[in-house]
């Protein structure tokens, strides 16, 4: 399968200088220093959502974030016809990408019973074709989910993810095929969240994520104090 190319963004390509003063606002910090910050800038009456690692650690800003950022460029130029994806806009250098602005909340923000499920069958629905497109998110939870316009389900942050092409070998198809898994168990847990189905069965949590689970819990284990409860 070609990966459709990436759009980008009308002339002039915004810079980092042409960003510089323009009125931003900071919608993300970062869960953590690896994370990148993300604004929302308004340029020539535009909204652009620019994710940046130029204020991160050395480690982060020159090796880390570029490579991050390089897999979700591939991601969403794998994605550039899946609706309820962001369109990728275009790359300010190494350390920053500009992506469509897409209003709306997330789903952290939205208490039980606020959507329909119907608004978690679109959720599944777009989740397939992302896997169908070759790209599994593998790290989905309530702050990718964002209820856009028309209450239509988008998905952002794809600094996760994998992407998967025909020449892909067993490993790489074998971490795929977690992936997927790990992200219809998500949508299926945020599902039963925010709107329960009766009688849905969870999926199972996938191999590799059962392991990943057992690793930080020994982790955590010897990190505690001894006589700690």
């Amino acid at each position: 399968m070609v990966a459709p190319s990436v759009p980008t963004i009308s002339t002039p390509t915004p810079t980092r200088e042409s960003l510089t003063g323009r009125p931003r606002t900071r919608l993300h910090e970062g869960r953590n220093f690896t994370k990148a910050s993300v604004d929302l800038v308004e340029l020539e009456g535009r909204s652009l959502v620019v994710k940046d690692v130029m204020g991160r650690p050395w480690p982060v800003r020159r090796l880390l974030g570029p490579w991050q950022l390089d897999r979700e460029a591939r991601a969403y130029a794998r994605l550039g016809c899946v609706p309820g994806v962001p369109r990728f806009l275009g790359r300010l250098d190494p350390q920053a990408i500009v992506l469509e602005y897409i209003p709306g909340r997330t789903l952290a923000s939205i208490r039980p019973g606020d959507l329909p499920g119907s608004f978690f069958d679109g959720l599944d629905l777009l989740v397939q074709a992302l896997h169908a497109a070759g790209v599994a998110h593998g790290d989905l939870h309530r702050h990718d989910v964002l209820e856009g316009p028309g209450g239509r389900p988008y998905l952002v942050d794809f600094s996760t993810c994998l992407v998967e092409g025909p020449g892909s070998g067993p490993l790489r198809r074998f971490l795929f095929d977690q992936m997927r898994r790990a992200d219809l168990r998500s949508v299926a847990r945020l599902r039963r969240r925010l709107a329960p189905l009766p009688g849905a069965p969870l999926p199972p949590q996938p191999l590799f994520y059962r392991i990943g689970t057992v690793l930080r819990g020994l982790i955590r284990g010897a990190r505690r104090p001894r006589g700690a409860p």
